[in-house]
């Protein structure tokens, strides 16, 4: 099916004021992006993954008339370089290379934006420098918690996605299934390229089929390329295997107290069967200033009516208060 038409609800695509390579340590390079206007609102948006990349869907959903937009692939990822690099490359990594960012910038304070991951990354930005985030605005949660990941490799969307799901695990024997997580991760880490890039892509196809309300044709692999693809797998394999290097399933809403006075929007969407409804309902919870937008009929992708209508709006809102 192909992707439903969304145009006439996000700004039209613009070629970015700038770009730029940010080193930032440990061999790494960012590429780095400035879109809209320079003396607009200073925001910064995160991309998901771990392992993904900007994309158009990101930058559309911020008025380049009200924004001075930054955005960047994180460490390995997309344009970034050494591409898909493990080493030196840790949640913690990735919180301190924003912040440089933005004082290479010379923003004094900025909203901070990200989907899925780049919502959990959002968050524990912002609560380790509350003093640099003016808002935050974020899509698709994830806590990056054991329950999501039994969610996604063990019990819960096969029971929806039955016919990905059975040709997902087709690709490891019955005694790999015992536990397909790290079964996968053995797969993409091992010495055979030509495996572990089967099984990055079986996984990027996996996710592909969760994460869009409307169903659409291809894998990450047909969407995005291959190259992308096993260099996506190989950092997300990274991250879940070192459980995105947090202190347990609550770290993220136990450190919620750091943002409280920070203003916040939580956009989910009701059919996300990536990152299901009830992160961003715990988010709320421990988060109770933010305030939480549930799309009916949404998914967790930004490209499709639904989610799109209600981040271009958040965001709009957003830029009038700051």
């Amino acid at each position: 099916m192909a992707a439903p038409d969304i145009d006439h609800i996000v700004y039209a695509a613009r070629e970015p004021l700038r770009t730029f390579r940010l080193p930032v340590g440990d061999g790494h390079e960012l590429h780095v992006e400035e879109i809209g206007n320079p003396d607009g609102t200073p925001a910064v948006v995160l991309h998901g993954g771990p392992g993904s990349r900007i994309e158009d869907r990101h930058r559309r959903l911020f008025d380049p008339e009200r924004y001075r937009l930054i955005a960047f692939d994180q460490r390995g990822a997309g344009r970034s370089t050494p591409r898909g690099e493990i080493r030196n490359n840790t949640t913690w990594h990735l919180v301190e290379d924003i912040e440089a960012l933005r004082r290479h910038l010379g923003i004094e304070k900025w909203l901070v934006v990200g989907g899925s991951w780049g919502s959990t990354l959002s968050l524990l930005y912002a609560q380790t420098h509350p003093e640099s985030v003016t808002g935050i605005v974020v899509w698709s949660v994830w806590l990056a918690d054991s329950m999501t990941r039994r969610w996604f490799f063990e019990y819960g969307a096969n029971m929806v996605q039955p016919e990905a799901w059975d040709e997902f695990v087709g690709h490891f024997t019955a005694e790999e299934r015992e536990d397909l997580e790290a079964a996968l991760y053995r797969r993409i880490d091992g010495t055979d390229r030509a495996a572990a890039a089967a099984a990055a892509r079986a996984l990027g196809e996996w996710e592909t089929s969760m994460v869009y309300f409307h169903s659409r044709e291809g894998g990450l692999a047909e969407i995005s390329g291959v190259d992308h693809a096993e260099n996506y797998g190989r950092i997300l394999s990274h991250y879940f295997k070192n459980r995105c290097f947090l202190d347990g399933d609550d770290h993220v809403l136990s450190r919620c107290t750091a943002i409280a006075d920070i203003p916040g929007t939580i956009v989910q969407g009701r059919y996300d069967m990536c990152t299901p409804v009830r992160e961003a309902w715990r988010l709320k919870q421990a988060w109770p200033g933010a305030k939480l937008r549930i799309v009916e009929h949404g998914g967790h992708m930004t490209d499709e009516p639904g989610m799109a209508t209600a981040m271009v709006e958040a965001l709009d809102a957003t830029a009038r208060r700051l």
